[in-house]
């Protein structure tokens, strides 16, 4: 065998400590997908898990061949081979029988290395590594992944094995300045990589970590959702059967999914625990009894025994204001948060805990539609500083539109009706003025869809909005967010001229996006319609606005007239106002399959429709 007397050079000595630093951080990075092969729901866990075991000792071999027939780089290809035998022995969840196949690999390559002429500092230093072995697996809660302590290994490991090995092996004629070099390069690549594959491994539990609390509603250790339902019905009737009061706090992480969008899922998973964390904290400072749950997305019901909203509320403002001015980050970076909350007490009138959750739910949704970050106790909105505020609040209910061409009914879409809550009265209404700003009318259609089921919708347009062509690149961009609707259909209240027809229907047509013209037959007359025929997708006619003033045969002579029409001009049209099957089996008859009315559902907020 011949060998090689020469030192390295320091340009050669710096091109091989690269390339073995680049090597191994390809190592740490291999070796992190097959852990999550390994620990992942995937097939062939067991295998890829044998491979993560097995891989270092085939490396570590391949090397020792590489060192004997490298001669020149037989350096680096035992660096390679050491490190990588070395650096797994700290990976997590390793079983016993895993970590000792490693261990003895490495001695098996060590001894391979040293087996040529074994002295006693060589015994020496064999000895202290079997130890320091033994103790990294008793310690390993303490010391893995810390790359403090696996540097101080890594250090000892390559000082005890160069300087130990015999001045003739792998190809070399091992001297002091060798031995030194050796060394040098180890420490190079192991201060590289052994905090990369710290940091990459960090990463890698904390993602799981988040992912794991995103899957499951267990956020808090709390209790979860499946007990959601069962255990606020046990406090609702214990409650109504002791007289006691019983109060429920809906609270929604306002624009969860635009933090999604800006900072990451795992940025949104991040404020989710947060938040919950805030809560608990306030909660357990005031030493409440809550029954805290996430009950999906980003939305948390908790429920108070034995409390009133007004005596709650200092603590709910609490809560509000923490979540304002709370330091939420992920990974450095500072993540604005607010909440939205609503709340309400049991009401003597309350027959099942339904009632309960609608009227908080209603609240909560008051409160969006007030601008979010607001609190809203049974109907009457309530700032930080318990100021009420006149701001009109904005809701989309949502009616579903049935397709009855097959022999069973599909919801075909939803109507958007705007609402608007007021506060004295305490309810629900149909708004004054119905020209909203295009921004707050896509908000809303956001928060529409959010919660229904079918997301294809249809929104009225006044004239001045559909004559804005704002108002159109508006509802295209919304239609074309992975958050918006599936489908979108404008229906023209009041009918435009022609020109403003022509120029703003080629705009939501070439974007896919439907025009209805409304109530067609009644405020709109074939007169007024006919020359925008061509322009439109379909015609709405609403039995309800002639019900008062004709007769049953005067209404289906013009759902007759408005049916001939629509076929002609290869419309679709949509019978609106429909209370019986003797309306639904009158327009089946003239080739009509659209339907809305009371028949098949009345109006309700997106989280109560269909």
């Amino acid at each position: 065998m011949n060998f090689n007397f020469g030192n390295l050079s320091m340009g050669m000595w710096l091109v091989q400590t690269v390339a073995a630093t680049f090597f191994t951080a390809g190592f740490v990075g291999f070796d992190l997908y097959l852990w999550r092969k390994a620990l992942g729901d995937g097939q062939y866990k067991t295998a890829f898990r044998w491979f993560l075991t097995l891989m270092p000792l085939m490396i570590g071999a391949l090397m020792t061949y590489g060192g004997y027939a490298g001669f020149m780089d037989s350096m680096m290809f035992a660096n390679i081979g050491l490190f990588t035998l070395i650096v797994p022995l700290f990976d997590e969840q390793m079983t016993l029988v895993e970590y000792v196949v490693r261990a003895l690999g490495l001695a098996s390559v060590w001894l391979f290395h040293h087996a040529s002429g074994q002295s006693a500092w060589g015994l020496l230093a064999m000895a202290a590594m079997v130890v320091i072995l033994v103790l990294v697996r008793i310690g390993k809660e303490k010391i893995r992944y810390r790359a403090r302590t696996l540097m101080v290994v890594a250090t000892f490991a390559a000082i005890a094995y160069w300087y130990t090995v015999p001045p003739l092996a792998m190809g070399l004629r091992v001297d002091g300045r060798l031995a030194t070099q050796a060394v040098a390069m180890f420490l190079v690549m192991g201060a590289f990589t052994s905090f990369y594959w710290n940091l990459q491994w960090q990463q890698f539990q904390h993602q799981k970590h988040l992912e794991a609390l995103a899957a499951y509603d267990n956020l808090t250790n709390e209790k979860t959702y499946t007990r959601n339902q069962a255990d606020i019905t046990a406090l609702f009737d214990h409650a109504q059967a002791n007289h006691e009061p019983l109060s429920l706090m809906a609270l929604d992480i306002d624009r969860l999914r635009k933090i999604n969008q800006d900072f990451g899922h795992l940025a949104g998973n991040t404020v989710l625990i947060q938040t919950a964390e805030t809560l608990i904290g306030v909660f357990h400072k005031h030493d409440l009894h809550e029954h805290f749950y996430r009950i999906g997305g980003e939305e948390f019901n908790i429920a108070f025994p034995n409390a009133t909203p007004d005596q709650l509320l200092p603590v709910i403002r609490e809560c509000w204001q923490a979540i304002h001015d709370g330091q939420f980050s992920y990974e450095g970076v500072a993540i604005p948060v607010t909440a939205s909350i609503g709340v309400t007490g049991m009401k003597a009138g309350d027959g099942v805990v339904d009632d309960l959750y609608k009227r908080a739910d209603d609240n909560l949704y008051a409160s969006k539609q007030r601008g979010r970050d607001t609190i809203t106790v049974d109907g009457a909105p309530v700032s930080g500083d318990d100021v009420p505020s006149i701001a009109p609040t904005y809701a989309f209910y949502a009616q579903p539109i049935m397709d009855a061409q097959r022999e069973t009914v599909q919801v075909w879409g939803n109507e958007l009706l705007l609402r608007t809550y007021d506060v004295a009265q305490a309810r629900w209404m149909l708004p004054n003025s119905f020209d909203l700003a295009i921004d707050l009318q896509v908000e809303l259609i956001y928060q529409a869809v959010a919660n229904a089921k079918c997301k294809n919708v249809a929104i009225n347009l006044t004239l001045a909005q559909f004559a804005d062509p704002q108002t159109a690149y508006a509802l295209i961009a919304c239609l074309q967010s992975q958050d918006g609707p599936t489908g979108l259909t404008v229906e023209i209240v009041d009918v435009p001229d022609l020109a403003t027809t022509r120029n703003i229907s080629a705009i939501y047509r070439a974007a896919g996006i439907r025009i209805h013209i409304d109530d067609v037959g009644s405020d709109n007359s074939f007169e007024l319609v006919q020359q925008l025929i061509p322009y439109v997708d379909g015609v709405k006619f609403a039995i309800q606005n002639l019900r008062k003033t004709e007769s049953t045969e005067r209404i289906q002579e013009r759902i007759r007239f408005w049916a001939d029409i629509a076929r002609k001009g290869n419309l679709r049209i949509i019978l609106e106002g429909v209370e019986d099957q003797v309306d639904v089996d009158f327009a089946k008859t003239l080739g009509i399959h659209y339907f809305q009315g009371y028949y098949f559902a009345k109006p309700a907020l997106p989280k109560l429709a269909a």
